[in-house]
């Protein structure tokens, strides 16, 4: 909210909430350790890679598991 929207009245209680937590925050921000993101960089480029190989297998499996039902199913009719 911009210092000219509405009054503080108007907020909800979990917009209140929310307020007195920025609140906290502004008041003393965490300190951010140096490696962090090195750190997580190195997640998402690890992650990113292995993406696509494994939507790759998973669609692989789901194809093997509905062609085993299809060929398990029984057929209409039969007891």
């Amino acid at each position: 909210m911009n210092a000219g929207d509405s009054p503080a009245d108007d907020l909800s209680p979990a917009e209140r909430r929310l307020t007195q937590h920025f609140e906290l925050l502004r008041a003393r921000p965490p300190l951010g350790a140096p490696e962090l993101v090195p750190r997580v960089i190195r997640g998402v480029r690890w992650q990113r890679a292995i993406r696509g190989p494994l939507a790759f297998v998973g669609a692989v499996a789901a194809a093997l598991a509905e062609g085993a039902g299809l060929l398990l199913k029984r057929p209409e009719g039969r007891s």
